[in-house]
Order: structure tokens, then C-alpha cells, then sequence
């Protein structure tokens, strides 16, 4: 066989896992195409937006959807790469942004939560400090404010998955947001969304309504490692497995994740919308719910919380403030709060060992 010059463009270059946190893990095969193809994508100026000036703080597992792109990105550009190493610990990630003059750092929420909490607690100002980038899940808006009031910079909220490579929708990193609920960003050029019923019909209207969310795309996983069946429809489409509504100016917020739902009596309780009302009351740090089985209801819901560092909760405290403002039959039938929320190796809640204790008791 002849000597090659250059690798193929087609020739396999990394493997990622999905995280398992709502199923099990599967593998994703990046190709050098892809890589390239979603480089691109994430320099976009409206999306990610690198440039040389920037320092870049990765402060997310390089096993986990691709390390984000940015292991492809920051050198693509020639910004400088910050990489914390195994520790994400707050007081290891302060002395990096402030030591290195950091401008653009990304994270799952839950290592923004605890820098932040560290702050509050001791002081201290991080004034290289330009952007944040938060994916891995959704983020409350109470804590998205909590963020830019504290740290002094502008949070960009995404959205994307392992299957992506990873970027789907990102806010643009110069538009100041308005009052109204924070959504995902828009998609960046070379991936399309579409909404579908339950059945994968496509919906006739595509704007300001709920659906399940399917996209499109050239560096878009076309099947699962070692799986024979491919990850795309008839179409060409990816079937994401969430939940979402694009607003007039095409911007994606994510309602919910379809395995996350919760089938009480035969009728459908959105676990994000409680989590969003009980993350904004006092003393809560991280919260979930997840579904219990039950004998007479099918399914009911279980509240799991996380308080603040060094904060005091009650469940009954937060029953009250739940009601009147979610139908009463939503309302969790057991408010459980621990030391620690058990999360998975990418530093998102793991609703898979969540739902395990809980039925275990």
C-alpha cells in the first residue's frame, strides 16, 4: 500500500461518550472532517468567537462531547488554553483566571456555582474576566443573573450535544440580554432544528410552539460506535430527545428533556418547570426532580435539593412557595435535601443513581 502524505479527511480522529446521566452511554465517532467542519462553526462571531488576544479556561473534561471543540478552536485562532488539570475545585480555579488573566472561560453550571459561592464567601474579583460559557444543562435563570452580578461578566448560555461534536445554539457574546427568560442562542451556520410531535411528524408551525427537537448537520453524528442502525431519520435529521420551543427570532429554549417527563395518572409533569421555581428561592444551590413509582398514580414527584453552602432548608418552606403557582397534582409528594447532589463525571446531575435511591428509598 502507498505511502499517504496527508490523513483523510474521513479517517476517525477522537471517540467521546455520551454522559449517561438519562441513559446509557454511547459512543460518538469524530472524524477530522467533523472536527474541522465544527472549528468553524464555533469561531463563528456570533458564536463562540475566539481570537488571539483571548486566554481560555477549559474547565471541562477532554473525555466528555469533544472537550467542547475547544482543544480545536483556541489553537485555530492562536488564543492562549488554560487547562486546570483533574481539579475543577473553586479556590484552584480563581487562582487560574486571576494568575493567567483569563477572558473567556467555560464550565458546566455546577463549577460556576461553586466558584461563586466561594466568592461570596471570601471575596475577591476576577476583572480579566470577560465571558462565560455554560452548556452541559440548563441553567436557571436566578442563578444565570447571580452569575453576572458576582463575576462582572457576560454568561453565554448554549445548548448542545456529545452527537454534535458538540455546539448546537449559543447566545451571541455581544447582545445584551433582555428581561425576558434566557434561551439557548441561536444555531450557528450549518445546523438546522426542526420540531416534530410525539410521533415525528413534523409540526406545521415552527415558531412559539413545544416539540421534540431534531437537528441537522455536517458534523452531526450519523450513527453510534459500534452500532449498526443509524442515528438519523429518513431526513437526515438527529432525533435529540429534548424538548424545545424557537421563539420568533429563531432563538432555542430547551422546556425539558423527554425521558425526564413524569407520567402522573396519565398526564405529563415537566420536572424543569419546578426546578426553575424552586432554584430561584433562597438558600438553594442545585436541585432536581425526578419520578418515583408509584402504585395508584403510575409515577409521582420527588424534589431533590442541594442547599447553599452553609444555608438551612425546609422541605415544607419549599412546598409552600411551590403552591399556586405549578397545578396542585404537580407538587412533589416528598422533598429530599442532601449534603450532596450526585453527579456524573462531566460535573452535570446524574438523574440515573438520583431515580435509583429514590426508589430505593
Amino acid at each position: 500500500m502507498p505511502a499517504r502524505s496527508a490523513l483523510e479527511e474521513e479517517w476517525p480522529a477522537g471517540l467521546c461518550y455520551t454522559s449517561g446521566t438519562v441513559g446509557n452511554p454511547r459512543g460518538v465517532l469524530y472524524t477530522h472532517r467533523s472536527n474541522y467542519l465544527h472549528t468553524l462553526r464555533a469561531l463563528q462571531a456570533d458564536a463562540i468567537a475566539l481570537t488571539a488576544a483571548d486566554t481560555v479556561l477549559v474547565a471541562v473534561p477532554m473525555f466528555h462531547a469533544n472537550g467542547w471543540g475547544f482543544p480545536f478552536a483556541a489553537p485555530a485562532v492562536g488564543a492562549k488554553m488554560v487547562l486546570p488539570g483533574r481539579s475543577t475545585d473553586p479556590a484552584h480555579l480563581r487562582h487560574l483566571i486571576q494568575t493567567e488573566r483569563v477572558t473567556v472561560a467555560a464550565a458546566v453550571q455546577t463549577v460556576w456555582l461553586g466558584l461563586v459561592d466561594l466568592l461570596e464567601r471570601e471575596g475577591g474579583e476576577l476583572p480579566s474576566l470577560k465571558r462565560i460559557l455554560i452548556g452541559g444543562s440548563h441553567c436557571p435563570q436566578s442563578l444565570l443573573a447571580r452569575l453576572e452580578q458576582r463575576l462582572g461578566a457576560r454568561v453565554q448560555t448554549s445548548w448542545g450535544m456529545t452527537e454534535l461534536s458538540p455546539l448546537g445554539t449559543i447566545e451571541a457574546p455581544d447582545v445584551t440580554p433582555g428581561p425576558a427568560a434566557r434561551a439557548s442562542g441561536r444555531p450557528v451556520m450549518g445546523l438546522d432544528l426542526k420540531l416534530v410531535d410525539a410521533e415525528g411528524r413534523t409540526l406545521p408551525e415552527q415558531r412559539g410552539v413545544v416539540g421534540h427537537l431534531r437537528v441537522k448537520g455536517a458534523s452531526v453524528a450519523e450513527r453510534y460506535f459500534n452500532e449498526g442502525e443509524p442515528a438519523l431519520d429518513e431526513e437526515g435529521y438527529f432525533d435529540t430527545g429534548d424538548l424545545g420551543l424557537i421563539d420568533a427570532d429563531g432563538n432555542l429554549a430547551i422546556t425539558g428533556r423527554a425521558k425526564d417527563l413524569i407520567k402522573s395518572g396519565g398526564e405529563w409533569i415537566n420536572p424543569r418547570e419546578i426546578e426553575d421555581l424552586v432554584s430561584a428561592m433562597p438558600g438553594v444551590g442545585l436541585v432536581a426532580v425526578v419520578g418515583r413509582p408509584d402504585v395508584k398514580w403510575g409515577e409521582r414527584p420527588v424534589l431533590v435539593v442541594e442547599p447553599r453552602a452553609q444555608q438551612m432548608l425546609r422541605g415544607e418552606t419549599i412546598l409552600e412557595g411551590l403552591r399556586g403557582r405549578i397545578p396542585s397534582w404537580w407538587l412533589p409528594d416528598q422533598v429530599i435535601v442532601v449534603e450532596k447532589m450526585p453527579l456524573a463525571a462531566t460535573g452535570k446531575i446524574d438523574k440515573i443513581r438520583l431515580r435509583q435511591r429514590v426508589a430505593e428509598g
